[in-house]
């Protein structure tokens, strides 16, 4: 679908919460299946999985929780996984910073195989996160510790690379998340650096996005980073938990905070244990709808936005109310533009 020439943002309202602690605990990125299948990417200390899920939820805590692989070094497994990605197969792909490697899963769960040497050599890793496909089906692949960008194969063959160490245009300092549009522009989340870069697919960068701070457009250690359809950029702002959302030019439009209501299978849960009601009751209950530490942002073709809330250990979703506009109904761009409306 060809980018509009504007937007009427009518609003992103709170669409639903999924999981909550045992099921989804602390989520690190969120890959989309087929037939409204969800996968969730847990991590943490001694724990690692990916968690299937339904974008409806569940109706209660059960115990036929699916998932795929598990912690570990072997086949399947992974220590450290940082973000996840599904293909037009149904093909998932896993990356895992402490093993070095690319685990590939069929949507069934199956083991498909892994690749990834540790090392600083061409086609070598050095704690890759980031994974996205560009417009060829290749995987785009974060190499944080190497500071640079690579691409390979689905297979793992080595195709190219770009980025070095530094804080000039194009280069990078442990970047983590990444994103490819579908002009084929790169967004990398420049964690160390606290910006977002957009570059075109040799590498060579064509937009910068942002500064260390908290203000708006302002960034404290960025995670994620994803773009929708419409071309605007949303930002997992780790360190200020928050997300931020950039239009196609980099201009500051909207922050989530959070909103979280109780997820249907929590519903359900604290129906049946007395107890966390009450504690729940005497709780800053406002404080229970924020952010904390979201790790990842993903946007399905529906322009529904997921946050990997990973230290509240559930998904958040907002649905984007926007509507096309042609230049029959937005005026060319103002050159000097001022705050006065009628």
């Amino acid at each position: 679908m060809a980018r509009p020439y504007g937007l009427l943002r009518a609003g992103f309202p709170y669409w639903r919460t999924l999981g909550m602690r045992r099921i989804t605990n602390f989520p690190a990125d969120v890959a989309f299946g087929r037939d409204d299948i969800v996968y969730i990417l847990l991590r943490s200390e001694g724990a690692a999985l990916i968690r299937v899920w339904s974008i409806d939820d569940a109706e209660q805590l059960s115990g036929d929780l699916v998932q795929i692989g598990g912690y570990g070094t072997e086949d399947g497994q992974f220590q450290w996984p940082v973000q996840i990605v599904c293909n037009e197969a149904g093909d998932l792909f896993v990356s895992d910073e402490a093993t070095h490697r690319i685990t590939r899963f069929k949507e069934d769960g199956e083991f498909v195989g892994k690749w990834g040497v540790e090392g600083t050599g061409s086609g070598e890793l050095k704690g890759p996160a980031g994974l996205a496909f560009d417009n060829e089906g290749n995987l785009v692949v974060v190499d944080s510790q190497n500071h640079r960008v690579q691409r390979f194969t689905p297979e793992g063959e080595y195709l190219g690379s770009f980025g070095s160490y530094g804080s000039e245009p194009g280069q990078f300092n442990l970047p983590l998340g990444v994103h490819v549009d579908e002009l084929g522009f790169v967004y990398v989340a420049d964690w160390g650096n606290n910006r977002v870069q957009k570059l075109d697919a040799g590498g060579d960068p064509v937009m910068v996005i942002g500064k260390d701070g908290a203000g708006d457009g302002e960034f404290n250690r960025p995670m994620g980073v994803a773009v929708d359809a419409h071309g605007d950029i949303y930002v997992a702002d780790w360190g200020n938990n928050r997300v931020q959302m950039f239009n196609q030019d980099g201009h500051y439009i909207w922050k989530f905070l959070g909103d979280a209501t109780l997820s249907r299978v929590a519903r359900t849960y604290m129906m049946t244990n007395a107890m966390p009601n009450r504690l729940r009751e005497m709780g800053k209950l406002q404080e229970e709808t924020y952010l904390r530490r979201p790790r990842s942002v993903r946007v399905d073709k529906e322009f529904r936005l997921f946050v990997a809330d990973y230290e509240s250990y559930r998904i958040q979703v907002y649905q984007k109310d926007a509507i096309p506009l042609d230049e029959g109904t937005m005026a060319a761009p103002i050159r000097n533009p001022t705050l006065a409306t009628t």
